[in-house]
Order: C-alpha cells, then structure tokens, then sequence
C-alpha cells in the first residue's frame, strides 16, 4: 500500500518562488510493522549478508547504566504485543498481569562478557525503492547497522554507533542465515521490523541556510501568519525515517555546517526519527491512514535521547571517508 503525505498547509513556491532552486529530494520511508525477507527494504529486518563475510562487531567504550538483555527486550514485546491483543478482547485482569511481567523479567540474565558485541540491522535499503541515494552507478543495496547500546566517547555521544555497507547485490552470493546478536542492548534502540512504504517529497533547508533576504521573508512571513513552526515543521521538512533531503529542525543545539576531514560538506544520508510524527507534526499522517489517531505514530519503537533525531552524513566526495552524526 502506498503512503501520500497531504498537500502541506502552505504552498511555499507560491509564496517564495525563489525556493525551488534550493529544493531537494527526501524519500519518506514510511516503515510500517511487517515481516521482511533478506530481499526486501526494511528497518530492523534481515540483511541480505554474505555469508562468507564476518558480521560485523563494536569496539568502542559503553555505557552499561541502560543495558538490558537483548533477548529480553525481545520477549517483553511480544508479550507487550499479546496483553495488547488479549485487552482488545475483553477486559484484563492487572494483577495477573503484573505477576506475568514480573515472572518474565525474572527468565532473563544477561551481563557484557566483554567481547565486541554484534552490531544490529538498522535499515536495509535497495535503491529500486529508494531513489536518490548516492552512487547509484556502483550499488544498488545500502545497509545501516549500529550498536544498540550508549557510547559515551563518540562524536554524538550517548547514542547508538552507526556503521555502513555499499553492495552490489549479484555480487553478494550465499547469504548468512543466522547472524550473532549481542546479550545486551538498550532497549530504545532496537527497532521493530518493519517493511517500507518509500514516498519522495521535497524538502527546503533552514533559514540559516538560505540567501539572507530569502531567510528574512519568510521569518517575515512566520510573524504575520502567528505561526513559528509554519516553515520548517509545518512545510520545509519531514519527519520520521527518511533518506537525503535536508533533515530536519534542529532543537537542541544551533545549526552548523557538518564538514568531512577533507573539507567537503557532507549531506544527509539516513535520519533516524523517534516516531512518524507528533504533536506538532500531525499534518504530514499519510492520506491513506487520516482518522488513525496514534496508530501508527511509532512503528519502529525508538527512542533518541529524549524524543529527538540522529541524522547520519556521508563526503560526497567518497563513500570511504568516514561519516558524520547530529543528534538534534
């Protein structure tokens, strides 16, 4: 099923017609809980991984204070997924559910036993779904995996540590069966699995990012409307899981240019998102899933920081030169 984001509250290039040369394409991928295969785009999905090449492992420092069984995280969904199913129903009696939940955190003990742990699927994403993505005359498969654990030493520190692979799929032979998984993880960090729903739209970059007297119109523009949030929330860019485009409003900390080593400016590659949308981003809900309410709000089952985004970059100038992330 497809997913159509609604016309946006304002027509900016009606508005601004000098915005369309600083549009560019964003692929909303709108992941919706399913059961994907190896050969299909996912988040949190199997990896069409060869089997002759070693999964990859962290090697970095972690912070152990949010660390819980990953197995355990797995059975508390499941069973979060059946009271769901037994409450629907008919009515549920909360004592015996507390024994229930109580006893299945008992079954469950893990510790670091101080190896490397096993990096988790992020997202797989095949550029037959997703147009856009970077190289397209040498890979047609881009997987994002990272570490679901705290890493207090990385460049976005107390976040999840992201790691890469370009493929090109006939090239990828036998694939790996059954990958390791780590005994711990923090339990926001591993997403549900979800089969996507990819939509391309248009986004606009921030007004700091714009010619001065442009930024200053449409600031203008905000003020007589009575709405702050109408360009960048409401118009210029999308929430949720996403691919290239410009990113999103930055809440934490100002906006700044994200520059490789080599000078080059790097773009936006994948934004991980803490749900599809909120409160003060209902408008873009999907045409197709209008009167939904908060169903499928948050799909995938993250958490960043305290309900924010981490926006991972890559060097145009190389897929080898390292990538960058902002947690904003």
């Amino acid at each position: 099923m497809t997913r159509t984001t609604p016309p946006r509250p304002y027509d900016l290039l009606a508005l601004f017609p000098e915005l369309a040369a600083h549009g560019r394409p964003a692929v909303r991928l709108h992941p919706r809980r399913g059961e994907p295969g190896v050969k299909d785009g996912s988040i949190g999905g199997p990896l069409l991984w060869p089997a002759d090449e070693a999964w990859p492992t962290c090697g970095l420092e972690h912070e152990d204070l949010s660390d819980e069984p990953y197995a355990y995280v797995l059975a508390w969904r499941d069973y979060l997924d059946d009271r769901d199913r037994r409450e629907g129903e008919g009515g549920l009696d909360w004592g015996v559910e507390r024994r229930r939940a109580d006893e299945l955190e008992a079954r469950f003990t893990a510790e670091d036993d101080g190896a490397p742990p096993p990096l988790i699927p992020l997202a797989q994403l095949y550029y037959r779904d997703v147009p856009h993505l970077p190289w397209a005359d040498r890979y047609d498969l881009l997987q994002v995996l990272w570490c679901p654990r705290d890493h207090p030493d990385i460049e976005t520190p107390y976040n999840p540590a992201l790691q890469l692979r370009w493929r090109r799929t006939e090239q990828v032979g036998p694939v790996l069966a059954d990958p390791p998984v780590p005994l711990v993880c923090n339990g926001n960090y591993v997403p549900r699995q979800c089969v996507l729903h990819p939509e391309t739209v248009t986004e606009y970059p921030l007004t700091a990012d714009l010619p001065a007297d442009l930024a200053e119109a449409i600031r203008a523009w905000s003020e007589q409307i009575g709405d702050g949030t109408a360009y960048h929330w409401g118009t210029s860019s999308a929430p949720g899981m996403k691919t290239t485009g410009y990113g999103g409003t930055w809440g934490i900390i100002d906006p700044y240019p994200i520059r490789c080593e080599c000078g080059e400016r790097q773009l936006p590659l994948f934004t991980t998102a803490t749900g599809e949308f909120d409160g003060g981003t209902t408008s873009w809900r999907p045409v197709e899933e209008a009167g939904t309410e908060w169903e499928f709000a948050d799909p995938v089952d993250i958490v960043i920081g305290r309900g924010y985004t981490l926006q991972l970059y890559y060097c145009p100038a190389s897929e080898d030169h390292p990538n960058r992330t902002e947690m904003f």
